[in-house]
Parts: structure tokens; sequence; C-alpha cells
């Protein structure tokens, strides 16, 4: 259960940011700083491709080949839905 509750705080951590990109790094920080569990990077690569394989974030490269992270439409449909049932 502890992965849906990541996928609700990245959602909601990108909703907070108001269309601005986060990078995946940062991402990976929040939900280490957040979370009590340990996680390898692979651990949170792999929840974050997973949303974007559901189609709840979108991966952009910038000039320095830096992964960045944003909400798509779909995305920000579910975060904003979360936040009102929180």
């Amino acid at each position: 259960m502890i992965d849906q509750d990541i996928k609700k705080f990245v959602l909601r951590r990108l909703l907070q940011k108001n269309g601005e990109l986060l990078s995946a790094t940062e991402i990976k920080l929040a939900i280490r700083s957040a979370f009590t569990s340990v996680f390898t990077d692979g651990d949170l690569d792999s929840y974050i491709t997973q949303m974007e394989d559901t189609s709840l974030v979108s991966f952009v490269r910038d000039e320095l080949d830096q992964t960045l992270v944003g909400l798509t439409p779909r995305g920000k449909n579910m975060a904003q839905r979360l936040i009102k049932i929180a």
C-alpha cells in the first residue's frame, strides 16, 4: 500500500508547484524526507515510471540532460480530487 501513498504524495507535491516542473532528484528527496521507509533509487524510479506509464506525469529532459517531471491533465485532475478528499 505504500506505493499508492507515494504516488498520491507525488501528485499532491506537483500540484502545489502550480505547473512548475520538478526534477526527478527533487521528487526522490521529497519522498525520502516524507516517508520513514528506506528506498533505493531504483524503487523511486520505478514509482515515478509507473506514474508516467499510467499518464499521471510526463517526463521532459532539459538542456543539462536532467529529467524533469510534471503533471499531465489526468494527473492534475487526480491530484485535485485527492486534495478534496483529504
